[in-house]
């Protein structure tokens, strides 16, 4: 063998023996960022992760330039962290059938109730902090009036259509900022 093809062919061995540890390196740290707590990305009032895969559905709020809730109040979206990280509009089904929500007009103190078309029996709250003075999602988790920071749900794919398990509800106290965890069980 030439001198030029050795070397080649050392280079592409350190190449592959270095290369495994760092795509097993990037596997890991891809897990633990899909189950972290996601961070402040600004108008975003709460996302939904699933177990099915790592896209997530992300609901922003929209606001006018003094800060009011805008006429559209909330947008909903994928991001697509398991293919190109892009960003794609919900499809008609996702809106009518399972991500899909309704903001009710104002209340007295410009407060707005949201509904998600899949689970219309938990209250959600658009309000502004005091603290912070930003929109956020108030709902109770485990009881406690807390800002909704993120949906976690768990199915079975195995059936003709998927079945839900449990849905695990994230969160803040509206008074202190304390996480909250709440799980519950699908009948």
């Amino acid at each position: 063998m030439t001198e030029p093809r050795k070397r080649k062919t050392r280079i592409l061995r350190w190449m592959l023996f270095a290369g495994v540890p760092v795509v097993v390196a990037g596997l890991a740290l891809a897990f633990f960022v899909l189950r972290a707590d996601p961070v402040d990305t600004g108008p975003t009032l709460f996302i939904i992760q699933r177990s099915k895969n790592a896209n997530e559905v992300h609901y922003e709020v929209q606001v006018n330039a003094d800060g009011a809730l805008a006429d559209e109040p909330v947008i909903a979206y994928w991001v697509l962290k398991a293919e190109s990280g892009g960003r794609e509009d919900l499809s008609f089904f996702e809106r009518k059938m399972a991500y899909g929500f309704e903001v009710l007009p104002p209340d007295s103190s410009g407060d707005r109730e949201m509904k998600l078309v899949a689970w219309e029996d938990r209250t959600i709250r658009l309000t502004k902090s005091k603290d912070s003075g930003k929109w956020r999602a108030a709902t109770t988790i485990d009881g406690e009036r807390a800002y909704l920071t993120r949906l976690y749900i768990e199915t079975d794919e195995s059936g003709l259509t998927p079945t839900v398990l449990h849905i695990d509800l994230f969160g803040e106290t509206v008074d202190g900022g304390d996480p909250v965890r709440e799980r519950v069980v699908k009948e």
